[in-house]
């Protein structure tokens, strides 16, 4: 019998529910919202569906293996050379990346809890050692505790800002004094997949590439504001021998031609991307209102999505069965660790008003 190693042996299979066509067969729904992915529902530019009819035409030919136009255009908008930018299917992909580039078998990755889900699986898939600290108060990343913790075997550090799936940040504060304190051989991840949403709600929300330190990585994606989750494609920033490395462990042909096509078309939209970043904003504020008035403890967020605090993990389960059958689609997070907890993404307009309604009834 072929030997499956241990560590695979112990992740747990992906266990998709029933699909949202079936759901709503089977209750009937007349009307839903499905706020339980983070996913703009506003959608892609029109300029994306453009770029993808066209670009389907060259379905027999392999894509550009280093994604030159596209790394191009994301080089030119963050003031850096091509050199600094590598492209790949998700941050999923770049995180995979990441550990196979630079983690060795005794190294450690440093992270907190109830933070991106993929991460602990990709640590676990690529058996390496990662070590969880509580979140701090207000579900934040404690910067000064994580910094505390470093041991000799601490090879990486990794921050969500904003965090997934609690919305909140750290500040341009707390990210100076993280880089001046932890080592320069330890290298400190930051994935920003929320990041124009923050940066539409906050003043002090840091933008990690700028300060150009020689140990940090930045991850963003095309999955969240920019509307195309479905084509999986997002990129990494940073020093150019790091990306190097990267660069050199991704899969040859990804992302596909058609993510490309999309991704640049997407990227190059920017009047698409206000238009998303306003309904957000204008999303978050009705949620909060409608929140307070039922009573209902969140955390204020820098992303496209609020996490609300049930206080037990029977309250939490009940609410999500509660709000599906009124036909609003939202996420119990106990496989984040945080099983009083939910999130609700924001939608469209109709979709935000269902879930508010829905409160009230």
């Amino acid at each position: 019998m072929v030997h499956i190693p241990q560590h695979i042996q112990d992740l747990n299979s992906y266990t998709p529910g029933k699909p949202i066509a079936e759901i709503i067969a089977d209750l009937q729904l007349k009307e839903w919202a499905i706020l339980w992915n983070n996913e703009n529902n506003l959608g892609p530019s029109p300029k994306v569906i453009e770029a993808i009819e066209k670009e389907a035409k060259n379905l027999k030919v392999y894509p550009d293996p280093i994604s030159v136009a596209l790394r191009k255009s994301i080089a030119k908008a963050h003031d850096c050379g091509i050199e600094n930018v590598v492209v790949d299917n998700g941050s999923e992909s770049l995180l995979d990346n990441i550990f196979r580039s630079f983690l060795n078998v005794d190294d450690e990755l440093l992270t907190c809890e109830g933070t991106f889900v993929a991460l602990y699986i990709w640590a676990k898939a690529n058996n390496k050692k990662l070590r969880k600290l509580p979140l701090g108060r207000g579900y934040r990343f404690d910067v000064k505790r994580i910094v505390e913790s470093i041991n000799p075997e601490t090879k990486a550090i990794y921050i969500a800002n904003p965090n997934n799936p609690t919305g909140t940040i750290i500040t341009n504060d707390e990210l100076d004094e993280m880089i001046q304190l932890v080592p320069k051989d330890v290298l400190i991840i930051i994935d920003e997949a929320y990041y124009s949403y923050a940066h539409s709600l906050s003043d002090d929300y840091p933008d990690s590439f700028e300060l150009r330190q020689p140990n940090v990585i930045t991850l963003r994606t095309f999955s969240k504001a920019y509307g195309i989750a479905g084509m999986r494609i997002g990129f990494a920033l940073g020093p150019a021998p790091l990306i190097e490395a990267m660069a050199k462990v991704k899969m040859t042909f990804a992302p596909s031609n058609i993510a490309q096509a999309a991704a640049l078309a997407a990227f190059e939209d920017q009047e698409h991307i206000k238009t998303a970043l306003e309904l957000n904003k204008k999303a978050l504020t009705e949620f909060y209102l409608a929140l307070h008035e039922a009573e209902l403890d969140y955390i204020p967020s820098y992303g496209n999505f609020v996490m609300v605090d049930l206080k037990t993990e029977e309250k939490a389960k009940q609410f999500t069965d509660d709000m599906l059958n009124k036909g609003v689609f939202i996420r119990h997070l106990k496989a984040f660790g945080l099983p009083h907890c939910v999130r609700i993404s924001t939608g469209t307009e109709e979709e935000n008003k269902l879930f508010i309604n829905s409160l009230d009834s």
